[in-house]
């Protein structure tokens, strides 16, 4: 192909980031905490070692992600009733409304990216990429069976 399709992944995401991150500047949240917070909702209860899976991050910098957001009354953070050990993240009413407006700001943000894109066009392009996903996760799973 002309185009190495990676690259223009690549190049996409690190541009909506971008432009996030900048839209998020007014509610003065990061991008890395939006992503925690969508985490949060998407899955609560949820513990840190659970939120590792969605994120791409190490333990350090999210345990300091969820200390901001606790200082800040976005998350609250409850041990486990059964097992002290286990300490779930939950939001709160403050976050869970905020995350109305951060998602519908990150909806304006993907129908700007898709003016001019035609319906059928962009049907297209969704089921390549679900293709290219299923690719992408049989060949880590590959890899990961030959690391045993």
């Amino acid at each position: 192909m002309e185009q190495n399709v990676s690259k223009l992944i690549t190049k996409s995401a690190l541009n909506h980031k971008r432009i996030m991150t900048k839209l998020l500047e007014r509610f003065d949240i990061t991008y890395a905490q939006y992503q925690v917070l969508r985490i949060v909702k998407a899955h609560q209860p949820i513990t840190a070692k659970e939120m590792l899976v969605y994120l791409d991050t190490d333990k350090a910098t999210l345990s300091g992600i969820l200390n901001r957001l606790e200082k800040r009354d976005l998350v609250i953070r409850a041990e486990d009733k059964r097992d002290r050990r286990l300490m779930y993240v939950q939001l709160t009413k403050k976050s869970a409304e905020m995350l109305e407006d951060l998602e519908e700001l990150e909806e304006s943000t993907v129908e700007m990216l898709l003016d001019g894109v035609k319906n059928r066009e962009y049907k297209n392009f969704l089921n390549a990429f679900e293709t290219m996903l299923a690719n992408q996760k049989n060949k880590l799973e590959e890899l990961e069976k030959e690391e045993e």
